[in-house]
């Protein structure tokens, strides 16, 4: 078996609701078209409607283990890993990039005109 084949396996020991929602979701929408295909009309009703609760109890599950994994204590160890944000240090840079901006600006404002920019303008 390869690395990704025991991983699938591996999920689906771990969280079982998912595969048989997805198996259930997928036997009503099969009755729904047999039902489609016999011209059964209370059949193909029954079979979308409960689609709809299999693939409802599906995403529930889905959000159920997800909520689990979440308030498991390694999650947690993971979020208090993360770096945390210097916010003065960030401000500084910030007013300095500003000021630097400024500085640039007035320069290019004070700084005369080339040669070659004068000859380009269009003569009155």
């Amino acid at each position: 078996m390869s690395g990704g084949a025991k991983s699938v396996s591996a999920r689906f020991k771990e969280e079982p609701l998912i595969p048989l929602g997805v198996a259930a979701t997928v036997g009503a929408f099969l009755f729904a078209s047999w039902g489609l295909y016999q011209g059964n009309a209370k059949n193909m009703q029954w079979g979308m409607r409960g689609r709809v609760v299999m693939q409802g109890l599906t995403v529930g599950a889905l959000a159920w283990y997800g909520l689990y994994a979440s308030s498991n204590s390694t999650a947690k160890e993971r979020r208090e890993d993360v770096r945390q944000i210097d916010w003065d240090k960030i401000e500084k840079e910030a007013l300095a990039a500003e000021e630097a901006s400024k500085k640039l600006a007035e320069a290019k404002k004070n700084t005369p005109l080339s040669v070659f920019a004068k000859e380009a303008e269009p003569k009155k």
